[in-house]
């Protein structure tokens, strides 16, 4: 029987997930931050990157002790074992995410596009799911090839933001006067820019697709987070250089409204870049959501026959037929019902965040459940038994959640996903 092909090093892993952080996502959520947190808007960004990395820490061990492509079902299922609804649900929360945010990116790319072209946004956008299907399908290695070029791109344009801010920005700045909202003001920014950083969790479902996963994907984690967190602060001081704070917090487009005060008109150079970022987020994800669906299936939790390895690409070519028509029906629905992709992607992050509790409460569990068990990395900062930063990730989640969450509908479709879970688990 084929098995996934083990094709990714240190240098791929960490661009797969810095592709993955790195959406178009960044283009549109700084100028939002910036309004809530003003001039301290590199605060916000700094704490969003360590609330971030508390989980991704959760995520580097966990992948360290079980290099599966199942990922978050798989460590929740290993700590629970008498609960394993409770993986099934986690996994299934994992899955819908990266699904919605590869049906949502493949919006993302045909609203830029569409701006170049004279074609329905919905036609774009499916075309779009369908053709990173096919190269998802090709192997992983093809996969990866793609990802790096564009990963390239996309930081190529976040440092062209930060050159230009260090370098011609004229906007009196003090970056530590506090917002007009205080505290709450850099914590409603840190909530709104954490979903820039979202992503990093998905990178372990590439884990028997990885060399030597259990000591290549923990330092993939760290790396990528740490090159993300590093960017974005940049990105973050350079530019209230070029625009008061005032009016990226009003702006649809505040980079691009950023880079024109020097340069211009930028909408033709941003909108190149802004494709390069939708598709790589495209890929990335609907990568993602086909190895956790076939993790889940290899183990028998839905349907065993979507575990099918195809023999020549070696990718499970059931899960990725199954993420591509599925992210399909979304962008479908989305063209129907204008808002029902925001509503949808306010869901899967609620989801994501609820799974990041069960994910750090994971390693407690296993630590105290199995301390002997093989770990190529281990979380630091112990009292006892005890690792105190998924406690963090525990805390900051739930943080995340109570300020950022308050639309009841949210809440209602992420029960309904999860009630869909259900109904469509195996055993």
């Amino acid at each position: 029987m084929a098995e996934l092909k083990e094709a990714l090093g240190l240098a791929q892993a960490t661009f797969f997930g810095v592709g993955l952080i790195l959406g178009a996502g960044i283009y549109v959520v700084i100028g939002k931050t910036a309004g809530y947190a003003g001039y301290m808007v590199w605060l916000a960004v700094f704490l969003s990157g360590l609330i971030s990395l508390f989980t991704g820490l959760s995520y580097a061990e966990l992948s360290s002790m079980y290099p599966k492509a199942g990922s978050s079902y798989f460590y929740v299922k290993e700590a629970f074992p008498k609960l394993e609804w409770l993986g099934f649900i986690v996994g299934w929360l994992i899955f819908f995410e990266a699904l919605s945010g590869g049906a949502t990116a493949s919006i993302g790319f045909a609203l830029y596009l569409s701006t170049l072209l004279n074609i329905p946004m919905v036609v774009l956008a499916m075309a779009a799911a369908i053709i990173f299907s096919i190269v998802n399908f090709l192997g992983i290695e093809e996969s990866s090839g793609l990802n790096i070029v564009f990963t390239l791109i996309e930081t190529a344009g976040l440092i062209m933001v930060i050159i230009l801010g260090f370098f011609f920005g004229s906007n009196p700045v003090n970056y530590f006067e506090v917002p007009p909202q205080g505290f709450m003001g850099i914590m409603l920014g840190t909530s709104l820019i954490f979903f820039a950083y979202v992503g990093f969790e998905l990178m372990a479902t590439t884990a028997e697709e990885t060399k030597d996963a259990k000591r290549t994907l923990p330092k993939a984690i760290i790396l990528a987070l740490a090159i993300c967190t590093l960017l974005y602060m940049l990105v973050a001081i350079a530019v209230v250089r070029l625009l008061p704070w005032q009016i990226l917090g009003t702006s649809s487009a505040p980079l691009s409204e950023a880079v024109a005060t020097v340069i211009g008109s930028s909408a033709i150079i941003l909108t190149f870049i802004a494709l390069f970022s939708t598709s790589n987020t495209v890929l990335g994800f609907l990568v993602s959501a086909s190895r956790i669906s076939y993790g889940m299936a290899a183990d028998g939790i839905i349907d065993p026959k979507l575990a099918t390895i195809h023999p020549k690409t070696r990718t499970p070519q059931y899960t990725v037929a199954l993420a591509g028509i599925l992210a399909v029906l979304e962008i479908v629905v989305a063209g129907f019902y204008e808002n029902a992709i925001d509503i949808v992607a306010k869901a899967s992050n609620l989801g994501c965040l609820l799974a990041f509790i069960f994910i750090n409460a994971a390693v407690i569990k296993l630590r105290l459940d199995s301390p002997d068990k093989e770990r190529a990395f281990k979380i630091p900062l112990n009292i006892g038994k005890i690792p105190m930063i998924p406690i963090f990730g525990i805390l900051s989640s739930i943080i995340v959640i109570a300020i950022a969450f308050h639309e009841i509908i949210v809440w209602v479709i992420t029960g309904a996903i999860m009630l869909l879970g259900f109904i469509i688990k195996r055993r």
